[in-house]
């Protein structure tokens, strides 16, 4: 679990208190993130970005390695793995001819 610093959990009233500022925070990088509370219970995060981009990209990257690792595997599956298209159109009872 992230864990935040006593000066990036802001309450939410004092983000519509202060939202102007608290963005000046983040993007000026005096806070990296800021973790809003509301009724003691952390309901969102705010980040600068350029941040939001990364994380963004590293988790496309991640989708990407496992499209291609499932690729591979499925690449080498012998013939005898194979399913026949007619056998899952049957499966999910639709017929060649409604496509």
């Amino acid at each position: 679990m992230v864990s935040f610093s006593r000066n990036e959990i802001i309450s939410s009233t004092n983000i519509v208190r202060q939202f102007s500022a608290v963005l000046k925070s983040l993007a000026d990088r005096t806070r990296q993130k800021v973790a809003v509370i509301r009724n003691n219970e952390m309901e969102a995060v705010l980040l600068p970005v350029d941040e939001y981009e990364r994380l963004v990209e590293a988790a496309e990257q991640c989708e990407r390695a496992e499209i291609a690792a499932t690729v591979a595997e499925r690449e080498s599956a012998p013939e005898s793995a194979y399913i026949p298209f007619a056998d899952i159109l049957a499966a999910e009872g639709i017929g060649e001819d409604e496509l």
